[in-house]
């Protein structure tokens, strides 16, 4: 293998480890700020599944959420989920939040640019 070849490879792996790296904790904010009320018996999944349909109910496995969105209906509240402040969620968490649930979206979005 050519070093060129080397580089990018081993340049490639650390960008995955990396990534893999920033999911896993993005995942864990999610889970410690979140799924009480979005797992999937909780009472978020379950008002918002009846309001948009099931398929819609767990963010976790939605594609339309937009970080605008995730990011004002946090700030703000929508409905019967509460705003929710800064000492709760900090903005560094809410990024978190945000590039958890947006995964997907950034995922599809890259593979039709391709």
């Amino acid at each position: 293998m050519k070093p060129a070849m080397v580089l990018v490879s081993m340049a490639l792996c650390a960008f995955a480890t990396l990534t893999y790296a920033q999911e896993s904790s993005d995942r864990q904010i999610y889970a410690d700020r979140c799924v009480k009320c979005h797992g999937e018996t909780g009472t978020g999944t379950f008002m918002l599944g009846r309001r948009l349909g099931k398929e819609k109910g767990m963010l976790e496995h939605r594609i339309d959420l937009t970080p605008e969105l995730i990011r004002h209906v946090v700030r703000n509240g929508i409905v019967s989920m509460p705003a929710i402040t800064r000492v709760e969620v900090t903005d560094a968490e809410l990024d978190a939040i945000v590039r958890y649930l947006t995964r997907t979206r950034t995922a599809a979005a890259e593979s039709t640019n391709r």
